[in-house]
């Protein structure tokens, strides 16, 4: 016969309901994990062999703190939908005593803390501008998506190096650690043991005291985000800086080059608004100077026009009066020169004697018989010397 998961859980179901020893039991352990909302509270009750979810409609107003030893009354449940047995609670009885796994979680972190293992002096600085990140955790968790994404948001440069281990169960807390041992050896600037949240069972591990030791003697800088913010394990107090969630050791370790970018953005339009006004100031000045220099030149140039205009107007009465006095000189020497024309010597009776292309000056030029040209200033007459006649 061949039966449906649906049938199957609901036989598991009507098995758990109808056992009638079942129906009032009292269960002692050791609170973990509590949570609650306003009408429902959620818990694990163990001890050192075993563990079963618990559930409380209207829990009664008591400090049910971590590892505290209760007795809880109630039946078991089984959960068709979802595969699951519980314990539905409908009383609590708070013991005065912590449960054994907690004194013993205690004993071993004060005795750690006496040896000065989580000493603040002894703490690394934590490098928060990284260029390289180790990272242990498991490489198929959502924990370290987390760490990736808020590094490649806040610095797309940051170099994350994952180391794959266990963050569970009976071998983990030695995966961790050659997880630590082998990013101590390496260039990375800060090392990140991480693992998202779960009951104290789950982060056991990091309560091993192995682990502490290890983390004590890294050379690197350890960040401890290992559960929730309520959480906290021993590998909290050993680190060098504790931080509340996975996401929040990335935002440690890497600077927000978005807000760094803003900034430089903001610092450069400031000074190029600086600059514009210093532009704008030294342009007005220029402006100012330009039209004062304008209005002076204009001035000097009407000045000098002026001045120019005055010397030009005196310097053509000079030329003009010059100029008169040469034409009054000219005048005069053309005057004279018509005085002293030949041809008007002539006109008055005087006549010039040629011989040939010379001029006859003395009589003592001429020979008898000699022809000559007496030159009139009518006509020329030639005539032959007949007698000669020299003044004593």
């Amino acid at each position: 016969m061949t039966i449906s998961v649906t049938q199957l859980g609901n036989f598991l179901k009507a098995m758990v309901d109808s056992e009638v020893l079942l129906y009032d039991l009292n269960v002692e352990g050791e609170i973990s994990n509590y949570r609650r909302n306003s009408e429902v509270a959620f818990f694990v009750l163990k001890d050192s062999n075993a563990r079963i979810d618990c559930f409380c409609y209207n829990p009664p107003a008591i400090n049910l703190e971590e590892g505290a030893q209760i007795t809880v009354s109630g039946k078991p449940n089984y959960y068709v939908k979802g595969g699951k047995l519980s314990f539905l609670v409908t009383k609590i009885t708070k013991k005065d005593v912590k449960g054994e796994k907690f004194r013993e979680l205690m004993l071993l972190k004060e005795r750690l803390e006496k040896e000065g293992l989580f000493d603040e002096l002894k703490k690394k600085p934590i490098n928060t501008n990284c260029k390289k990140i180790g990272v242990v955790t498991s490489a198929e968790g959502a924990v370290i998506h987390d760490i990736i994404n808020v590094c490649r948001r806040r610095n797309p440069t940051v170099n994350i190096s994952v180391y794959d281990c266990r963050v569970q169960g009976i071998y983990s807390e030695n995966s961790i650690i050659r997880g630590l041992k082998y990013f101590d050896n390496s260039n990375v600037d800060n090392i990140i043991i991480a693992r998202g949240g779960g009951s104290n069972e789950d982060l056991a591990s990091f309560n091993g005291e192995k682990l502490v030791y290890a983390i004590s003697l890294c050379k690197k800088p350890v960040i401890s985000a290992v559960g929730h913010e309520t959480n906290f394990t021993l590998c909290d107090f050993v680190a060098d800086c504790r931080a509340s969630t996975p996401s929040v050791a990335a935002e440690l370790c890497t600077q927000n080059i978005g807000g760094v970018i803003d900034d430089l953005f903001f610092r450069l339009n400031r000074q190029y608004s600086h600059i514009n006004t210093l532009i704008n100031e030294k342009k007005n000045r220029v402006f100012s100077s330009e039209n004062l220099l304008t209005e002076k030149f204009k001035n000097l140039l009407y000045k000098y026009s002026n001045k120019i205009s005055l010397q030009c107007l005196s310097l053509q009465s000079l030329l003009k009066n010059k100029l008169t006095n040469a034409e009054n000189a000219l005048g005069l020497s053309i005057a004279k020169l018509g005085e002293n024309n030949p041809t008007k010597i002539l006109e008055k009776g005087f006549s010039v004697v040629k011989d040939k292309d010379s001029t006859v000056k003395s009589v003592r030029q001429v020979k008898r018989g000699q022809k000559l040209d007496v030159i009139m200033s009518d006509g020329t007459i030639g005539i032959k010397v007949e007698n000669i006649e020299v003044k004593k």
